[in-house]
């Protein structure tokens, strides 16, 4: 009779694998937007980033062939 006890002590219970199952789908449902509006934030802020470099390298080109800022660039070669 003892030897039943002490192996009914040694794992966990349903309830208590279904309680941590619980708690862990309750924290992915909280996790998973914010990480997906932290992904399209980062994308956003990268594409704003990209823009920003493509301006000073027009900007930088127009001021090395002696042409206005805004100038339109062709491939004249």
């Amino acid at each position: 009779m003892k030897q039943i006890k002490n192996l009914r002590k040694a794992g966990f219970t349903l309830v208590e694998i279904m309680i941590v199952v619980a708690i862990i789908g309750l924290l992915a449902a909280i996790a998973i937007p914010n990480f997906v509006k932290a992904r399209a934030t980062s994308q956003q802020n990268a594409c704003i980033n990209n823009l920003r470099q493509i301006d000073a390298a027009a900007n930088e080109f127009a001021l090395e062939k002696g042409k206005s800022t805004g100038a339109t660039i062709n491939n004249d070669h």
